[in-house]
């Protein structure tokens, strides 16, 4: 089988590479991108996003914004949806008892801040889960 590289964890500098079969799975990222689409910064740990989202999914009432993240699509959210997003993951934070789930509702949680206003800080960014 061919093999193709995929990138993994948080992009704050060069990114860890790893070999994957090209019929595996390369999995989720998180990103916050500006209005022009340049990639501000990103998370990249697949198996810890899928797992933070299947645990919203299992809960959809409790976590309505995070639930209807798409693993196979992207999911966009604007800054109002992303403050909300916020409360969400917060709560995932605080309950679950998975160490790996609860490092990537933090490491999300720091993308999100990059939504909020801030001097010299273009406007219209967006927080994307880009699926599989």
């Amino acid at each position: 089988m061919l093999d193709m590289i995929g990138a993994l964890p948080l992009s704050t500098g060069l990114p860890a590479i790893t070999r994957v079969r090209h019929d595996e799975a390369v999995g989720m990222s998180v990103q916050v991108r500006e209005y022009s689409g340049v990639v501000v910064e990103q998370l990249t740990d697949a198996a810890a996003i899928a797992s933070l989202c299947s645990l919203a999914a299992s809960e959809p009432s409790r976590y309505p914004l995070l639930s209807g993240v798409d693993p196979y699509d992207d999911t966009w959210f604007n800054s109002r949806q992303t403050a909300r997003l916020a409360t969400e993951l917060q709560s995932i934070t605080e309950r679950s008892k998975d160490d790996r789930v609860r490092a990537a509702a933090q490491a999300i949680l720091q993308l999100a801040s990059l939504l909020e206003d801030a001097p010299r800080r273009p406007h219209h960014r967006q927080l994307l889960f880009n699926g599989d």
